[in-house]
């Protein structure tokens, strides 16, 4: 294995598949652009924390009509995978590494997506509650995905008896920086803001076969 990586961790919005899954939840719950951009505007200058953010938004989607575990489950699971992206994961599969999918995305799209790959270890940062009639009441959060993603690898990491500087991680995002500064094996796409926080940068999926 090149560079003495044993695991490869996976982020999932613009990274394993195209588009933000909560962006495009938000849209299809009734959150617009705008007021999705006004709310996390406030979370970044810290006028409101990362609960009261997701708790603005929950309360946004509750006031629809499809915000059922039914409804929700249907608009996720209209995803596509980025070019190359489950050729890839086979491919690395193949090569004897262990694969974990981190996102902080919604756990129904997450388990969804790694199923789908068929892969074995995942977590996702934000749990949707449902009450007995399968409506929409609320979410729990890990909390602020920086540090909530930090502390899922380094749990796979003591599970799997795997160093952390063994990890190497793909993805795209702000909330994905303080897993590469720990790995110091961050990957991620040409044009994305933390290639500058990267120890590589790639073009396509296809890039990742000559790292690995």
């Amino acid at each position: 294995m090149k560079e003495n990586i044993k695991l490869i961790c996976f982020d999932l919005d613009d990274t394993l598949i195209l588009a933000n899954s909560w962006k495009k939840l938000g849209l299809a719950l009734g959150v617009s652009v705008e007021e999705d951009r006004k709310l996390y505007r406030e979370y970044k200058s810290g006028s409101i924390t990362y609960d009261e953010w997701n708790n603005k938004v929950i309360e946004k989607y509750m006031e629809h009509r499809d915000s059922t575990r039914s409804g929700i489950t249907k608009i996720l699971s209209g995803y596509s995978f980025k070019e190359g992206a489950r050729e890839t994961i086979n491919y690395i599969k193949d090569k004897g590494y262990e694969i974990v999918l981190i996102s902080g995305s919604i756990d129904i799209l997450v388990n969804m997506v790694a199923k789908d790959l068929d892969i074995k270890y995942y977590k996702a940062n934000n749990t949707f509650v449902f009450d007995e009639n399968d409506r929409l009441i609320g979410v729990h959060s890990n909390g602020d995905d920086v540090l909530a993603k930090v502390d899922h690898l380094e749990s796979f990491c003591e599970m799997l008896d795997i160093d952390i500087k063994e990890c190497a991680c793909i993805a795209d995002g702000d909330n994905d920086i303080e897993m590469f500064r720990r790995t110091d094996h961050g990957v991620t796409f040409k044009g994305q803001e933390i290639e500058k926080e990267a120890w590589k940068v790639i073009d396509s999926f296809e890039d990742l076969k000559d790292i690995f």
